[in-house]
């Protein structure tokens, strides 16, 4: 089979008119996949997001990074600049970043393009699943794999650019979401939006039928495919998006039913606590998504680190060292929140091992008088994350329904179920050299607080941040921008605000005039 799809595939759902057109023009033999083996090759370039990149632009809205400034350098003045429409949450974001220095291509940021891409291909695997040949169990199970993809990206996609399924007065079946196209059919059609409550019926139903056909057909294709256990994910996920706590309770049971093992911190390489060299170079990744290392990983993909370092610190001169470090980097605010003990090494005791494990630093020696070498680390950008779904999740899902719960009935089994998952948790985050102190917490309120910050903590720059910040009441929060010293701004973006939604890329209402911009 000829991977002539690949070219002529994506873009569909964007492009409403002319590509039917353009794959008329090509022979149909040379574009179908023949066997369910080339379908799942197919699959792997076309559906999974594989080297493509969807948090960017989702981590630099959020209240985790800041901005340090060009810092004198022109280089790191343009780096600035480059980040500027998403930092600055501006309401023409996707135009300001196509005309932005050093951005070459939009569609390496485009979330509405990269994410739609996916879709068609899970389309198409949808599709052509029944027309090649193949076993019935290979055929059911990879269908199972592009339905749970589906519902993953549709679920991004709600999130970004509809309003919160949960805002207080907004009814989700009159709230524009986003376009459900379900077939693979090139049409000139040109799709309307579909309500919030309308995508999430559809996630729920790729989901609830992915899941179905992972139990009838069952293949353990390892933590890079989709799988039962992820769907079951998923679908806590959205139902804790929903507020609807039971059914969210009830699928990370089923989750952690399957998996519940949480990787121990402690026992990586214990350099890590000193040389902060803590990703995986075959994968790019943070270590806690590496298979060979961590123990609870549900899936994976690898991210196209190298459109995220385009996009935010490319072409630096000179590099990253004490003095000048990324215009772009970890919050004070974040740092903060871990009660890990400073940022010097050789210490007999670190606590809290994640903001070590989890982001990047650059260290340094200094000489602390009259002869002593002090090792300082200064974490210089914004984690590895935004990499698959991890068993920690589950358990964060699960206590945070409870703790609603709580606050809701007074029932005290549901805080003490809460402060299990939650202590659980933590305990394989801390540094073994000393007994790890359980939280008790036992006010409904202070406990769903602690619960947020410790969710922040351990989901840096995963995705999740922004989406939280959402469904918690989309709170006021502010961003100093400086490109040199003396020229600070700050952006803040207010309660509830608009902007809260993502605009719409003009290039995409230029190509469909059904769709309707977002406030």
């Amino acid at each position: 089979m000829k991977r002539i799809l690949y070219i002529l595939i994506p873009g569909l759902l964007l492009v409403n008119t002319g590509c039917k057109k353009f794959l008329e023009e090509k022979s149909q033999d040379e574009m179908r996949p023949s066997t369910v083996q080339d379908l799942s090759g197919l699959m792997a370039g076309e559906a999974y997001p594989y080297f493509v990149n969807i948090t960017s632009v989702l981590n630099m809205v959020t209240d985790d990074v800041n901005c340090v400034g060009g810092q004198g350098l022109p280089n790191y003045e343009a780096v600035v600049r480059r980040g500027k429409a998403p930092f600055s949450w501006s309401k023409h974001m996707f135009e300001e970043l196509l005309t932005a220095e050093g951005v070459a291509n939009l569609s390496t940021l485009n979330s509405w393009e990269i994410i739609y891409n996916r879709i068609v291909g899970c389309n198409v695997g949808l599709e052509y699943a029944d027309k090649v040949t193949g076993s019935e169990k290979d055929k059911a199970n990879l269908k199972a794999e592009v339905l749970a993809l589906r519902a993953y990206y549709y679920f991004m996609l709600v999130n970004m650019y509809g309003k919160p399924y949960n805002t207080q007065g907004l009814d989700p079946e009159k709230s524009p979401g986003v376009p459900l196209k379900l077939k693979m059919v090139v049409t000139d059609e040109l799709f309307k939006r579909n309500s919030v409550a309308e995508v999430y019926r559809q996630i729920e139903a790729d989901i609830q039928a992915s899941i179905s056909l992972f139990q009838q057909y069952p293949q353990d294709k390892g933590v890079y495919k989709m799988s039962e256990t992820a769907g079951y994910a998923l679908l806590s996920r959205v139902y804790l998006y929903q507020e609807k706590w039971d059914l969210a309770i009830e699928y990370a049971n089923k989750a952690l039913a399957k998996k519940s093992v949480l990787t121990q911190l402690s026992t990586f390489n214990s350099t890590l606590y000193y040389t902060y060299n803590t990703t995986d170079n075959s994968l790019n990744v943070n270590r806690i998504y590496s298979p060979a290392i961590s123990k609870e990983v549900i899936w994976t993909y690898v991210p196209n680190k190298s459109v995220e370092d385009d996009f935010l610190k490319s072409s630096l001169s000179p590099a990253y060292n004490r003095v000048n470090v990324p215009p772009y980097g970890i919050s004070p605010e974040l740092i903060n929140l871990y009660d890990s003990k400073g940022f010097e090494a050789n210490e007999t005791y670190i606590g809290d091992l994640r903001p070590r494990i989890y982001f990047n630093y650059a260290s340094y020696v200094g000489v602390t008088p009259p002869s002593t070498l002090t090792y300082f680390f200064r974490g210089i950008t914004g984690g590895m994350g935004g990499a698959g779904i991890r068993v920690a999740e589950l358990y964060l899902n699960r206590a945070e329904a409870n703790i609603q719960k709580f606050i809701q009935t007074g029932n005290d089994a549901l805080r003490t179920s809460a402060l299990n998952d939650l202590n659980t948790l933590r305990l394989s985050r801390y540094d073994s050299r000393k007994p790890y102190v359980q939280v008790d917490i036992t006010d409904g309120t202070q406990l769903l607080n602690f619960y947020k910050e410790e969710r922040r903590r351990e989901l840096p720059f995963d995705g999740h941040r922004w989406f939280d910040l959402r469904r918690y009441g989309m709170p006021s929060i502010s961003h100093l921008y400086q490109e040199t010293a003396g020229t600070a701004q700050t952006f803040t973006l207010s309660k509830g605000d608009n902007r809260y939604t993502w605009p719409i890329p003009q290039v995409v209402l230029d190509r469909n005039g059904e769709l309707t911009q977002n406030p």
